[in-house]
């Protein structure tokens, strides 16, 4: 559970080869997070031109809120944790459709998961009174990490989604 390792970080709690081994995690998974959404970003690009690109990160928002369902499901939540993460999955999903008419309503959509995701992290098992999921060591740090970046990046891409564009999915025979 990631509330442990971030909580334990901010309030200085265990000795100090912990807070070291907590650190090189949280860095760890930071590190794979900003990869991630690297990878991501660029492969993304190659696949889909035009407004398939704008269909692809909308999709790609509503697929990782999706997610703590899956948590949900694994941790074996309360009813009151499914209700408030199948809340969360509903706004992320209507962030989505609003991102397919415009690019900043997709970015708002990730910087609402990638604040979901941390708010997971620092108060373990309830927010404001609110039951959630658990979810595993270091995701909220991963897709936090991932989420902020996709967001930069959707609002300082000049990638043309007004245009019809298309997919290809054989990017990989071409030169990079």
């Amino acid at each position: 559970m990631d509330a442990t390792l971030l909580q334990s970080l901010i309030t200085g709690a265990g000795s100090n080869s912990q807070f070291i081994g907590g650190l090189v995690v949280a860095l760890l998974y930071f590190v794979v997070g900003l990869l991630g959404a690297i990878g991501s970003i660029l492969v993304f690009r190659r696949i889909f031109q035009g407004w398939w690109e704008q269909i692809a990160w909308a999709s790609y928002l509503v697929l990782i809120a999706g997610f703590y369902l899956s948590f949900a499901a694994y941790f074996e939540a309360s009813t009151p944790a499914w209700q408030t993460e199948l809340v969360a999955v509903a706004v992320f999903l209507l962030c989505a459709v609003a991102g397919l008419f415009s690019r900043s309503a997709i970015a708002v959509g990730y910087v609402l998961h990638g604040l979901w995701d941390l708010s997971h992290c620092l108060s373990g098992s309830s927010l404001a009174g609110l039951a959630i999921t658990e979810t595993p060591l270091g995701y909220g740090i991963f897709c936090s990490t991932l989420d902020f970046a996709v967001a930069c990046y959707l609002m300082v891409s000049d990638t043309p989604w007004h245009k019809p564009g298309g997919v290809d999915l054989y990017f990989w025979r071409q030169r990079l």
